[in-house]
């Protein structure tokens, strides 16, 4: 074996190990293009009630009025943050307001869809594979409609 296959090699390996370690941020957001308020019920597979203080960011529910991508949401240096009308052990209720844009999970590689157990509107219950069935891709974001 001469060096020259041994460092292709060893380079092949390394490059390898570098970017299976690599992950993406694909946020969750609701979008509601409708006139009304519409409340939301998001249900987790574990207890949200102790995880609020030291992982305020996925619980943050940032909004702005407005429709808008994920990458001008992203842009928007002091987003405001929905109240939260109810928080139980595993579950929280928001209200989104008429024609406006909330993050409702902050993740990394989809992993939102492997911590919410399902998420409710208006009565509605959707689960995480019929809401990313449902979702719109973009770019690394997932985006759901209210119409």
């Amino acid at each position: 074996m001469s060096i020259k296959v041994m460092i292709t090699g060893l380079l092949s390996c390394i490059c390898i190990l570098i970017f299976s370690g690599c992950s993406w941020i694909t946020d969750f957001y609701i979008q509601n293009l409708t006139g009304t308020k519409k409340v939301i019920k998001i249900n987790y597979n574990y207890p949200v009630s102790k995880a609020i203080d030291s992982e305020s960011g996925n619980f943050g529910f940032n909004y702005e009025n407005g429709i808008l991508s994920p990458r001008s949401f992203y842009k928007i240096k002091n987003p405001k943050s929905l109240d939260k009308i109810k928080v139980r052990d595993s579950s929280i209720v928001i209200e989104l307001y008429p024609n406006s844009t909330t993050k409702i999970y902050k993740s990394h590689n989809g992993s939102w869809r492997y911590r919410i157990k399902s998420v409710e509107i208006d009565g509605t219950i959707f689960s995480p594979a019929e809401l990313k069935d449902r979702t719109r891709y973009i770019r690394n974001d997932y985006v759901y409609k209210i119409e």
